[in-house]
């Protein structure tokens, strides 16, 4: 029964140690990508500046189209009376709303266009990380190979914002129907599904390039779970920060290639 005791302790400890190693990735990439090499601002500038113009493109579209669309199904209510009153009071409420659902449906369109738009520049960081880190070389640049990375990397994004989107939002509204039991479950789910998709998506790029198919890549998160939903748990706490978030993300980059370079160094690849 001690014995037990001792070995429970012991295997907490080390998912515990695990949890923090990975949770520590992102901050060991941001060292490396602003202040150890500050020249790989060329890589993780512009998908920054993209998205941040996109999120200013969708605000003000928000603002501008937000009346006529609402225009379209509920005019503006005139004269008295108990209903027309309650209409008035209404109105206000649901024009919130109607902006809110633009900016979360303008939002979600730039995270696919982004996310594709973003994907080679993040992989040629990660390439840069592993040649800063480990002196490994990216292979010579060809207009074959990039337009078949490019081809690949709109697929892959598409897919997994896809996925993210039949698993995430049927389990939000599913948590509208069902109040404080739904809210719960959808968070406790959401948390989990979150960090394991930021940490298959964070490691991606190194992966890909050693020729890590599907099945061997959930082989891996299987077997070293505990570190990757350490690294997943600290993408989810800043990349979801506005403006933070986006300032983080070539750190989760950095963090995600440093991470796949330790587990092939200790062989924990395959």
């Amino acid at each position: 029964m001690i014995e037990a005791g001792r070995s429970a302790g012991r295997a907490g400890a080390a998912a515990v140690k695990g949890f923090w190693s990975g949770f520590t990735y992102p901050f060991r990439g941001a060292r490396l990508v602003y202040f150890k090499s500050p020249g790989l601002v060329r890589y993780w500038i512009w998908p920054i500046l993209i998205t941040m113009i996109c999120f200013a493109g969708v605000f003000a579209a928000a603002l501008v189209w937000n009346d006529d669309l609402l225009e379209l199904f509920w005019t503006v209510p005139s004269g008295d009376g108990f209903w027309i009153g309650l209409q008035k009071v209404l109105r206000p409420v649901v024009q919130g709303i109607l902006f809110l659902a633009l900016i979360v449906a303008g939002f979600f369109a730039i995270y696919l266009v982004t996310s594709i738009f973003a994907a080679p520049f993040n992989d040629m960081l990660s390439e840069e990380v592993e040649r800063i880190s480990r002196g490994k070389e990216p292979p010579p640049f060809s207009l074959a190979r990039l337009g078949r990375d490019l081809l690949m990397t709109a697929r892959l994004e598409l897919t997994k914002a896809l996925l993210y989107a039949v698993v995430m939002l049927p389990s939000f509204f599913l948590s509208l129907l069902l109040p404080i039991v739904g809210e719960v479950l959808y968070a406790v789910f959401g948390y989990f599904f979150t960090i394991v998709f930021f940490a298959v998506d964070y490691t991606d790029w190194p992966l890909a390039r050693r020729g890590r198919g599907v099945r061997r890549r959930l082989g891996l998160l299987r077997r070293n779970f505990v570190r990757m939903a350490g690294l997943g748990t600290a993408v989810w706490l800043f990349v979801l920060i506005p403006i933070v978030g986006l300032f983080f993300m070539p750190a989760a980059v950095a963090g995600g290639t440093l991470l796949v370079l330790d587990m092939e160094d200790e062989g924990a690849l395959d």
